[in-house]
């Protein structure tokens, strides 16, 4: 009789319990991702480079990240479709990203994008000049953020929870206004020029 009373109230405590753990990993000191909410455009000589900066700002670190670049245009080949061109970027694969609660030294995550290497799979629904561009490296974001009637960038983080293990994904879109000439500067997310 006992270990009946025993089970019948060890067993709902057990699982409240995991519940309960379950959460607060989950939930409350979870990894966090906060974006710039511009992108920095540099020159040097006539090419235009583009930078993303993003930083942990969860409690804990995040491992195995991988970061996607997500460029949406409406109308390009069809009026009312989207089509996706994936963009290149510089570090699409990071180890570890430390929290900037966490740590002395508040480090940033900096991406840049590479134009001028986007796959030739795409090439079948851009303009001939546009493809010329891109052979030549001599393509800008906003030259591709104008070729539909509509267009967006989504920056897409995804990596793993340090503790629990468990895939987080953060994303945020950008539209062309959001293209700030200038650096971000060095403890922040900001574009200064």
């Amino acid at each position: 009789m006992k270990t009946w009373i025993t089970l019948l109230i060890s067993v709902p405590i057990g699982a409240i319990s995991s519940l309960i753990a379950w959460w607060i990993l989950n939930y409350c000191i979870k990894p966090k991702v906060t974006f710039s909410e511009d992108i920095s455009r540099t020159f040097e000589d006539t090419k235009s480079f583009y930078r993303f900066k993003f930083e942990n700002s969860g409690k804990r670190k995040i491992v195995d990240v991988e970061a996607i670049a997500k460029l949406r245009i409406k109308g390009l080949k069809y009026t009312t479709n989207w089509e996706v061109i994936y963009l290149p970027l510089d570090n699409s694969h990071i180890p570890i990203i430390r929290s900037v609660k966490k740590e002395k030294e508040k480090l940033r995550e900096l991406l840049r994008l590479e134009l001028g290497l986007i796959g030739l799979n795409y090439f079948r629904f851009l303009p001939v000049n546009i493809t010329d561009k891109i052979t030549d490296d001599s393509i800008t974001l906003e030259e591709l953020m104008n070729l539909g009637t509509e267009a967006e960038l989504i920056l897409i983080i995804s990596g793993y929870d340090e503790i629990s293990g468990a895939k987080k994904t953060f994303e945020y879109k950008y539209q062309e206004s959001d293209i700030k000439d200038g650096i971000f500067n060095r403890t922040g997310l900001n574009v200064v020029l």
